[in-house]
């Protein structure tokens, strides 16, 4: 999507809670931060998620979340038995989520200090990492042993054009960085040392998901 993505130390400005969560979501009309958890819920986004967890996860354990505002998901999760922590790019977002509760490390993913975790998960991030390899390759490295990696992106599948026909306007260039293939997925599993599970989950157009597995 952008052959000259935004540096790092941009991407860290661009995410901000006021600059991205509030003041750029407002000017595409969509929810702010504070407003995110709800329409999570009532849309049905969040009962999609818990359910593709709940098919491949590991029903308890360690669970890392990179990109993870509002921070709905890992309530759930937490309400669950499983012992989360997020990862936000900007600090702001970090420190306005911890205040609810959460624990979440502030950072930009891959180069964070982050544990060992059973399930490793991104909804609606890959798209936005300059490196996807490199982010996968992180996820592989974080993970334990048979350990699984559920990432939700959007992938192309599909007879469209251009891309996901009447969802295309959602894409601009300065936030996602890249749409893929299966193919692509292949390569990017095979660049990190991940297992396929399945790469045949959709959750709606534009968010298909992939199911990854780490090697015992």
């Amino acid at each position: 999507m952008n052959k000259f993505p935004p540096v790092q130390k941009d991407l860290e400005k661009l995410y901000s809670l006021n600059r991205y969560w509030r003041a750029r979501q407002t000017l595409k009309r969509l929810p702010t931060i504070e407003d995110r958890a709800a329409l999570y819920r009532s849309e049905g986004r969040l009962k999609l998620w818990l359910d593709l967890i709940e098919k491949y996860g590991s029903g308890s354990g360690k669970v890392i979340e990179v990109g993870c505002a509002p921070g709905v998901l890992l309530e759930e999760l937490s309400a669950r038995g499983y012992d989360c922590t997020g990862v936000e790019i900007s600090s702001d977002v970090a420190n306005w989520m911890r205040d609810k509760g959460t624990d979440v490390r502030a950072g930009f993913f891959p180069g964070i200090d982050l544990p060992q975790c059973n399930l490793f998960l991104a909804f609606d991030v890959l798209e936005h990492s300059p490196c996807p390899v490199e982010f996968l390759r992180e996820a592989c490295r974080r993970l334990v042993p048979n350990g699984v990696a559920i990432i939700q992106t959007a992938i192309d599948r599909y007879d469209y054009q251009p891309p996901f026909g009447p969802r295309f306007d959602l894409f601009d260039d300065l936030e996602h960085l890249f749409l893929f293939t299966d193919k692509a997925m292949e390569a990017l599993s095979i660049e990190a040392g991940l297992e396929i599970v399945t790469l045949r989950e959709e959750l709606w157009l534009g968010g298909e998901a992939c199911v990854f597995r780490k090697a015992a």
